[in-house]
């Protein structure tokens, strides 16, 4: 009887070490994740030097928005985010107060939500609730991907990419933004 019971101990301290150690790779999956956030890298985000690609999105709010209308004045930040992302909803609102430091002049943001067209409601309610003064669109969801975290190599928000007038890749970031770089690439950029 005592060597089935020392048994039993074996195998539940074996089990026991299985679960802590799937747990902990589920956790460190879990932090690479998109929606998690998580530290910046240079990744596979479209690169310096790239034309960024054309497409048309709906607006959080209503009606659409066509990136190729967009450009042409001042550079142009695409912020690629998450409502589920920890990263995406501290730096929105230091974004949201570098554009009303830089003005209009300097710059144009397009948020970009990656929750698809179900989150819609929720995009709307946070950008009402944080006051956020540039618009959010709603990235379409294919059978396959989402057209525009596809089409710009997003692998993790935020992500930021920043193009000049005519549409070409200046800046370009995931995770956690470097706000001082963002700033100096946008100061760079008029």
């Amino acid at each position: 009887m005592r060597k089935k019971d020392e048994n039993k101990g074996r195998l539940s301290t074996g089990l026991l070490i299985f679960l802590i150690f799937f747990l902990a790779l589920s956790l460190i999956s879990l932090a690479g994740s998109p929606l998690m956030g998580g530290e910046a890298r240079a990744g596979p985000l479209i690169k310096k030097g790239s034309e960024v690609p054309r497409f048309e999105l709906p607006l959080a709010g209503g009606g659409t928005s066509k990136l190729q209308q967009e450009l042409g004045k001042v550079p142009l930040l695409l912020l690629y985010w998450s409502l589920y992302c920890e990263d995406c909803r501290e730096d929105l609102p230091k974004i949201q107060k570098m554009y009303e430091r830089l003005g209009t002049s300097k710059m144009k943001i397009l948020a970009i939500n990656g929750d698809g067209q179900n989150a819609a409601k929720l995009v709307q309610n946070y950008w009402q609730k944080e006051r956020f003064t540039f618009p959010s669109l709603l990235d379409e969801e294919t059978k396959e991907a989402f057209v525009v975290e596809s089409l710009l190599e997003v692998e993790r928000t935020p992500a930021v990419v920043l193009v000049d007038r005519a549409g070409i890749v200046l800046f370009s970031q995931e995770g956690k933004i470097n706000l001082a770089a963002l700033e100096e690439a946008i100061r760079r950029a008029n």
